[in-house]
């Protein structure tokens, strides 16, 4: 096959070029966003490795080329780069390259040297190119845009082997629209990398005058009040994982770390185990302003965590990134993959140069190893002020905040409690297509899919068994799992769905629960349990079904709930079911009953125009024991993936994939192929130059005598 030179120039416009900073590259609105490639060649983004995007967003103005080159790299906690930030050196902390994190010293994955790694700023309209270098030698990776729809980009979506190969020691250009204003994340997608610190900030902003809300429900919307959270450990997430018989702590968070910055605190020891000057991560404001602060919750562990601030209650605006009614709350309860938007309001009277505690602390099965962190909340102050800690009392886990309203409590019964709200209190607005939203709504579902998830134990004899190789987690001593959704844990194909599907598909490569392979475990007829399977679970749906799917968490922990996130979508979040009282599993045949007598409640007065729009999210949190109910359109064609959002769980098989019929865009000139290699496969040989051999028989021969040593041939 001949190369074009139109071939070249869009192979080019995919390598990393010479640093240029500070340029600003406008687009035009009528550019091809499926198809951008033209464009950018023309517009010369290859010669450049960054441009400037971080700006007050303008109605009517051009969108924007919003460039950024990740590199990746193993690196060091405290390394080398922090000079005396161990010893109390507090300006040594904030060297260019040094990561405090909790002052402990540790192997880290690193982007740009930097946990998190740097945080994206655009407006809306904008186009954002992230030159992806990876310096990890023998590990591969991805970035995925969590939140993001990807409506005209579906090969940017970041899943091995779902949407693309991994890169290897190689770089990878992401190119996708900023379509959607809100509060998201990019995060590895790849093994545990986000443990280890392959996470980041991305908001995209909207002009004030194009939001929901009235102009003065709040002053400033800044980059600098941006907060991700995230859990952390004092070893490499591999090192537990897939998990140690005895050792411990075993596959658990040691420390909590905001905007990765944080003091290590041995709660159960009642001991600080560093320096106290290693820094916490600070908010500057000024008095008698309203700023929104944008929360993102980049954990990797099944711990919730509560954040409050000090003297001052949070108005809630927005939930992953989709507007609702504002709600006042004291104390925000969040869960991996969320993401929270809120206006703080003071309650006492600020004076001149105060300063309040910000504090995390983590719940469910964490509370019993007592993680908590701080922040702090400046007023009149300035963003180079170093060290600032309040005078005001500091809450801690046996002393904290009173709790006041909460939202997103793991232990309440929606609806039971006025100061403990559910997501489904929240209420929708700034939806276009009343009339649209209403029929998603309310009609007759195309599709309703009732999915519980939960994990198979196995016992240590059939786990061993030789020649079989199952996903696992050992959560000590013989404690081995693995999870699964439809009963099926998840395997990945060895070439991505989006590209590939039809080609496994002929081979039987797929399956789903009416279409199991014949060696589940379980799957005879003296089998005692629901047979257990392992392969690539792929639902298909057609464009622009109305889709109801029914979440039922069989784990049976009470401590413990599921964060589960759909890439591709945001879904109505319709109903939450739990009990407390009810120390057992809901059946599948239990929920079968009760969807057939439930429908979703409309206000009173509702219309096409006035109606109850419960809130859009992409991550729910399926309360133990319980069900959430959810729905969406399947209008954005391609493959997606649902799975939790613990790192462990999705590791062993706590996902599946639905591919939504329709037409997708182009794939990306030069889009890197993967796949098995087996030079005795049948279509191989097939390709091989006739010889002589090729038409042999074949002499087998099986022997059960032992080989002692001696060489044998055929």
């Amino acid at each position: 096959m001949r190369v074009t030179d139109r071939t070249v120039l869009l192979i080019a416009a995919l390598t990393i070029a010479v640093p240029v900073i500070g340029t600003v590259i406008e687009l035009p609105t009528d550019y091809n966003r499926s198809s951008p490639w033209t464009e950018l060649i023309e517009l010369g983004v290859a010669n450049y490795t960054e441009t400037d995007c971080a700006r007050t967003c303008v109605a009517g103005e051009l969108p924007r080329v919003c460039l950024f080159t990740f590199v990746m790299e193993f690196y060091a906690a405290m390394g080398t780069a922090c000079g005396n930030c161990s010893n109390g050196v507090l300006e040594d902390c904030y060297r260019s390259q040094c990561i405090p994190a909790d002052g402990t010293e540790r192997e880290v994955m690193s982007i740009n040297r930097k946990i998190p790694g740097p945080a994206i700023h655009v407006c809306k309209n904008d186009l954002i190119v992230v030159n992806v270098i990876n310096r990890m030698a023998g590990a591969d990776v991805t970035l995925h845009w969590h939140g993001f729809r990807q409506k005209h980009s579906q090969w940017m979506d970041g899943v091995p082997y779902v949407t693309q190969c991994p890169v290897g020691g190689t770089s990878f250009r992401y190119i996708f629209p900023a379509e959607d204003d809100g509060t998201f994340f990019y995060h590895g997608h790849v093994g545990t990398h986000r443990t280890n610190g392959h996470y980041g900030a991305l908001v995209v902003h909207a002009p004030k005058s194009e939001e929901p809300w009235t102009e003065n429900l709040y002053s400033y919307d800044s980059v600098n009040h941006t907060i991700v959270s995230s859990d952390w450990m004092h070893e490499t997430a591999e090192m537990f994982f897939p998990g140690l018989p005895s050792r411990q702590p075993g596959i658990t968070p040691t420390t909590i770390l905001i905007n990765g910055l944080g003091r290590y605190y041995d709660g159960e020891a009642d001991v600080d185990l560093v320096n106290a000057s290693i820094p916490l991560a600070t908010f500057h404001v000024q008095k008698n302003f309203r700023y929104r602060f944008r929360i993102i919750n980049a954990n990797s562990h099944v711990c919730p965590f509560i954040t409050q601030v000090q003297n001052h209650s949070l108005m809630l605006i927005a939930t992953d990134g989709k507007p609702i009614e504002p709600v006042t709350v004291d104390s925000l309860i969040h869960y991996p993959g969320e993401r929270y938007d809120f206006v703080l309001i003071p309650l006492v009277n600020v004076t001149e140069r105060d300063a309040f505690w910000i504090h995390f602390r983590a719940l469910g099965s964490c509370e019993s190893i007592k993680l908590d962190q701080y922040g702090v909340l400046s007023y009149d102050t300035t963003d180079d002020e170093l060290g600032i800690l309040p005078t005001r009392s500091r809450p801690t886990v046996s002393n904290p905040l009173p709790m006041g309203i909460v939202v997103n409590d793991p232990n309440t019964t929606c609806g039971a409690n006025a100061s403990r709200l559910c997501v489904t209190d929240f209420r929708s607005v700034g939806y276009d297509d009343a009339d649209e939203v209403r029929r998603i709504l309310t009609a007759k579902p195309d599709v309703n899919l009732i999915i519980p998830f939960g994990f198979h134990s196995f016992d240590v004899d059939t786990f061993h068994e030789d020649g079989s190789y199952h996903p696992f987690m050992n959560l000590g001593g013989e404690n081995i799992l693995s999870a699964w959704m439809n009963n099926i844990s998840f395997t990945f194909p060895s070439s991505p769905i989006l590209s590939s599907y039809n080609s496994y598909k002929s081979h039987g490569g797929y399956c789903d629960k009416d279409n199991l392979p014949a060696n589940c475990l379980g799957n005879d007829d003296n089998a005692t349990f629901t047979p257990y399977c392992e392969c690539t679970q792929v639902v298909v749906l057609q464009q622009n079904d109305i889709v109801q799917m029914t979440l039922i968490d069989n784990v049976g922990l009470s401590s413990l709930n599921h964060p589960i996130h759909l890439h591709g979508f945001a879904f109505y979040v319709m109903h939450i079911h739990q009990n407390l009282t009810r120390d057992q599993m809901f059946t599948v045949s239990e929920v079968e009953e009760f969807l057939s007598t439930w429908e979703f409640e409309e206000s009173d007065e509702a219309s096409s125009t006035n109606m109850t729009v419960p809130p859009l999210k992409d991550t729910i949190s399926v309360p133990s024991n319980g069900f959430v109910i959810v729905r969406f359109k399947a209008d954005n064609p391609g493959s997606w993936l649902m799975h939790c959002h613990f790192e462990w769980h999705m590791s062993v098989g706590m996902m599946m994939v639905f591919k939504v019929e329709g037409t997708v865009s182009s794939r990306p000139p030069g889009f890197p192929e993967c796949g098995n290699f087996d030079l005795l496969d049948e279509s191989t040989a097939a390709a091989v130059q006739p010889n002589k051999c090729i038409n042999r028989k074949p002499k087998i021969r099986s022997s059960t005598a032992p080989n002692h040593g001696k060489m044998t041939g055929v």
